[in-house]
């Protein structure tokens, strides 16, 4: 019943994005599409370790106990777009290709959303490696310390991976 009533407090709509947070330290974000009703059940799809596939009402409960709804992230597109999408999402259901790096439920949202196998967490963190290895590159060149050089000459790399892997 709790799922009927968010659905329609939040005006949820085909291809929708629930962004779920985990309650404790919120670190990662993970996205489950509603995919409107089967019947009057509501039916959601996500990949996770399992790969692609419906989530079922008792999965998403656990869910929902560890994980709190933290947004809605609208389809973009048009009501025209919107069958383009849901298609995109069925197509891709039974995938067993999870990989958190390089295809996570961030690369499967934005797939359906926009047709790109993109991850902006991913992404972020590939900065952040970018950002760090380059300054500790500089600071262990300004040093003289070829152990800290090294650091961030594997940080950047590392960085340069993860960007990558953003848009796989």
């Amino acid at each position: 019943m709790y799922l009927n009533s968010f659905i329609k407090q939040n005006n949820l709509k085909q291809t929708d994005a629930i962004v779920l947070k985990k309650r404790f330290l919120g670190l990662v974000d993970h996205y489950v599409l509603f995919m409107g009703y089967r019947g009057n059940q509501p039916v959601f799809v996500a990949n996770y370790n399992d790969g692609v596939q419906e989530v079922p009402k008792s999965e998403l409960d656990k869910y929902l106990k560890v994980l709190k709804p933290e947004r809605i992230e609208r389809f973009p597109g048009n009501e025209s777009e919107r069958k383009f999408a849901f298609k995109r999402a069925i197509s891709r259901l039974g995938e067993k290709a999870y990989n958190y790096f390089g295809n996570n439920c961030g690369h499967f949202k934005n797939y359906v959303h926009i047709g790109e196998n993109y991850s902006e967490q991913v992404d972020k963190v590939g900065n952040v490696g970018l950002i760090a290895g380059a300054g500790l590159g500089i600071a262990g060149i300004a040093s003289k310390n070829p152990k800290v050089a090294l650091w961030g000459a594997g940080l950047l790399l590392a960085g340069v991976i993860m960007k990558e892997l953003a848009n796989e």
